[in-house]
């Protein structure tokens, strides 16, 4: 199991991330628990449907992939 955070648009996903096993954790803002890599495929469908991103270690699994900025 790995730990995952939920954040952006989670407001109207809230009951799917409950069930998943996401609790909310109110100082960083965001949707947080520990996920069987079994479910992830669970939570990217609820990400693409509510638009909201998922994170591992601080490193995009799924939503805005934004390229960063180049730095010369």
């Amino acid at each position: 199991m790995s730990l995952y955070k939920c954040t952006g648009r989670t407001f109207n996903a809230k009951e799917g991330l409950k069930a998943l096993g996401f609790r909310w954790d109110g100082i960083n803002k965001c949707w947080a628990g520990e996920l069987p890599d079994t479910k992830l495929e669970e939570a990217k469908k609820l990400a693409m449907q509510h638009n909201f991103t998922i994170t591992k270690n601080g490193l995009i699994v799924f939503g805005d992939e934004k390229e960063p900025p180049d730095i010369e």
